[in-house]
């Protein structure tokens, strides 16, 4: 073996292929076995692999080259389709939890069913995880024809399914459901009362499909679900009139972060208005948050890019894929920002009552898979974050797809000119076209470009998503013209029509070059699917937005030199790769400088969700609220120490507080405490309220006690958390400003977050010890009652005394 062929095999990816191409030569060996097998003695096999796998310690990977052989035979038998060996390929390396590239059209949809089939004789629940609903239902209906002839049972999981629903779709072998509703499913789980109430059983084994697009272009935007809290109506609309009136001297918005900021004028000019003297002072924290929400809306947002309005509302535009985020919206008053701007009904902003990042949410599986066509550029990031080595699996025919050179032109406008030219001597050949855009405005522009010139096609962006797959399937129809933003239509095929072949394939035109090769990589893959002829090229000009964005400098002088010249430029092409290389750096950094925040965030929020679940499923809370009490007395008697020796303490004033907060019905007297140290009265105190909760729980019996209790450590928990959640949310906003020591501003906030975690344990665990204790037993309760109404009585007898006498 030559040292080339020895460096392929040891590196992971090389070597994870060389054991999947193994795989699936043996695969190949069983397909006579199975072959002569009837349905029934296939079923019988696939019980035989669960009982392997479930009851005598196999691993899925033991059996997986008959496990595989198995499901290849029965989804012959399904669908008449005999999986490619390339999807063998990938179902291997999706088994071992890894990412499978494959290219458009090799049969991603059936090589997860077959990874799936194989993870799910573990009986542990597989998660299938698409991009939108459509293709979730869609796919899960095609995998049930399939799996329930070897038993498996397959569910689909999709908003505004009732509860005990969503429970059978994940207590089934295989579930289909989004990114978005798997998350936020998650979260809600995290709030129930009853652990009963839980959708989901088990984070084992998801599969990703479109890989690239849930685990890198939506992690940047975080779930968060989200409480109503204060309206700040008059607030926002005050902000957003400052703004508008801005000169152009005073803010600036960073060409690269298209981060905003005020220059020197524009913070005076803030102070004079808003009547402060200082800007920056930390009472003026909300007013300069509310700035800079308002200049990011009204000076960086554009309608159209970013978001839509749509019947009133405010709906965020996926960068990418150009789909409206069902359900999401900007947090920490941005989205009150973009409503000011837009003039429709601003929502009070929303206090955040659950939240995480897809990055964080996908690590908590035990093992995470993926597949799409475009994953390579990004194989650091998917190894980095998600422990994934990205492996490209060949296609099943040779690729033939031309991908020409680009066109550059110095203008939009001339660009604009050149593709409808384009477009017009394409259509007349009758072969079909799809064109991608940029965003909405760019689609809706060259809609009207090709109206004008009397060019008959469709339209699909996020305000026409409703029509998404009916457009993509016929998009490859002769003399069908597609106009679709970046990657809409995403999971579903576009298939040649009768003679397209002939005529070329599909040409695909790209309308400007995106900030990440990936996203022109998956417009280029619509064509030349399964061996397919087909074309594409991308028309760029010089004034598109990656340009001036981040080459602005480089192609002034250029454009100078260009005029109004087209040309196919080999020196724009390395300018144009190096600018994208760079902004995948910058938008990695992006990423990642997001996942070390929110790695603080989620180790908390581990803790306390596992803690929840403690509670929830305990049938004995005594443990549990004993180290509460210990934390609470504590910190309970910390504040009675005497200022100058820290181990005694003020017996009077602490004796006063505990039969006062506690309910102790004046039983404690600083006698209790006499001649006591520090330690000794925190000893004394645990005792005396412990021996109270002792008591309250053989009042109340033990199982009252412990749903009255839990109720009550739930409750604080959740109030806490939430709270918790809205000061590291604000904290994380102000590090940057507030660090003004010679350390990193993620060193602050780690250090920060930490004290304000442990604080909220302490308030969290005061909550519980006084409410315990204050808690009413029914005797108590009716004594009480017997209070109030003797109070009644004698207020009632009050009133009539006093009548008489005004009537004397």
């Amino acid at each position: 073996m030559g040292l080339f062929n020895f460096l392929k095999l040891v590196s992971p990816r090389h070597r994870i292929y060389h054991k999947a191409s193994k795989i699936a030569n043996e695969v190949e060996g069983h397909k006579n076995y199975y072959r002569n097998l009837t349905d029934v003695q296939l079923l019988e096999e696939s019980n035989k692999l669960v009982d392997l796998v479930t009851k005598q310690n196999y691993t899925i990977l033991d059996v997986a080259v008959a496990a595989l052989a198995l499901i290849r035979e029965v989804v012959y038998r399904e669908t008449g389709e005999f999986a490619y060996r390339v999807q063998i390929i990938g179902a291997y390396i999706v088994l071992i939890g890894d990412f499978a590239e494959m290219m458009t059209g090799e049969g991603k949809t059936l090589t997860i069913v077959l990874a799936a089939y194989v993870s799910a004789l573990e009986k542990r629940g597989v998660h299938v995880v698409t991009v939108n609903e459509y293709l979730a239902q869609r796919d899960a209906t095609n995998a049930t024809k399939i799996l329930k002839r070897v038993g498996m049972t397959v569910g689909c999981n999709f908003a505004n399914l009732a509860p005990h629903l969503k429970q059978a779709a994940f207590a089934c072998d295989v579930t289909y459901t989004t990114n978005s509703e798997l998350g936020f499913d998650y979260l809600r789980d995290n709030m129930v009362h009853r652990f009963e109430d839980k959708k989901i059983r088990e984070l084992h084994f998801a599969i990703v499909d479109e890989g690239d697009s849930v685990l890198i272009d939506e992690a940047r935007t975080p779930l968060i679900i989200s409480g109503p809290a204060k309206n700040e109506f008059a607030a926002y609309v005050a902000v957003d009139r400052f703004v508008k009136k801005l000169k152009e001297d005073e803010y600036k918005i960073d060409p690269e972060s298209r981060a905003p900021a005020l220059t020197e004028l524009g913070i005076k000019h803030a102070e004079k208005n808003f009547k402060t003297d200082n800007l920056f002072a930390l009472e003026n924290s909300d007013l300069f948050h509310k700035i800079i929400n308002a200049l990011t809306a009204v000076k960086v947002f554009e309608q159209g890019k970013e978001y839509i309005v749509r019947d009133g509302k405010v709906l965020i535009v996926d960068h990418f894929t150009g789909r409206i985020l069902e359900g999401r919206s900007y947090s920490n008053g941005l989205h009150q920002a973009v409503q000011a701007k837009e003039m429709v009904e601003i929502e009070p902003e929303n206090v955040i009552v659950a939240t995480i990042t897809y990055q964080s949410f996908f690590r908590l599986y035990n093992r995470l898979s993926a597949v799409s066509g475009t994953a390579f550029t990004e194989s650091e990031e998917f190894l980095k974050i998600y422990n994934m080595v990205v492996v490209p699996v060949p296609t099943n025919r040779p690729n033939i797809r031309k991908d020409r050179a680009d066109s550059v032109f110095g203008t939009p406008n001339i660009k604009w000119l050149a593709v409808v030219k384009e477009v017009k001597r394409i259509h007349e050949t009758g072969r079909p076209i799809l064109i991608g855009t940029a965003n909405i405005d760019d689609s809706e522009l060259l809609h009207n470009y090709l109206q004008e010139a009397n060019i008959p096609h469709e339209v699909l962006n996020a305000k026409n998503h409703s029509r998404e797959a009916e457009i993509v399937a016929k998009a490859g129809q002769k003399g069908a013209v597609t106009i679709s933003t970046n990657m809409a239509g995403r999971g579903t095929d576009i298939r040649l029509g009768e003679g397209v072949a002939e005529m070329g394939g599909l040409y695909v035109l790209g309308t400007e070059r995106n900030e990440s090769r990936r996203i022109d990589n998956q417009l280029r893959g619509r064509a030349g699917r399964q061996g397919d002829r087909g074309e594409t090229k991308f028309f760029i000009s010089l004034g598109d937005a990656l340009f001036k964005r981040f080459a602005h400098d480089r192609i002034e002088r250029a454009i100078t030199k260009l005029g109004n010249d087209t040309f196919d430029s080999s020196f724009f092409s390395k300018m144009l790769s190096r600018t994208q290389k760079r902004v995948e750096a910058i938008n990695f950094d992006t990423r990642k400088n997001l996942i070390d925040y929110d790695h603080v965030l989620a180790s908390q929020r581990e803790l306390i969700y596992k803690q929840r679940d403690k509670f929830l499923l305990a049938t004995d809370l005594s443990d549990m609220i004993d180290k509460m009490l210990e934390k609470f007395v504590e910190q309970f008697c910390d504040q009675y120490r005497n200022p100058k020796n820290q181990n005694l303490v003020n017996h009077i004033a602490l004796s006063e507080a505990l039969n006062l907060e506690l309910n102790m019905h004046g039983v404690i007297s600083p006698k209790l405490f006499e001649n006591m140290t520090f330690d000794a009265t925190v000893h004394k105190t645990h005792s005396l309220i412990g021996e109270k909760i002792t008591n309250k729980v053989k009042v109340l019996t033990p199982p009252i006690a412990l749903i009255r209790f839990r109720e009550i450590m739930i409750t604080a928990m959740d109030k806490h958390w939430i709270e918790h959640l809205d000061n590291v949310f604000k904290l994380r906003e102000g590090v940057t400003l507030r660090s003004m020591e010679q350390t990193s501003p993620l060193n602050v906030y780690i250090r920060e977050t930490d004290i304000l975690f442990q604080t909220m344990l302490q308030k969290i665990a005061r909550d519980v010890i006084i409410q315990i204790a204050n808690l009413a037993t029914p005797e108590e309760f009716d004594e009480e009652l017997m209070k109030a109404n003797a109070l009644k009585k004698l207020q009632a007898l009050r009133e009539a005394h006093e009548k008489s006498n005004e009537g004397q």
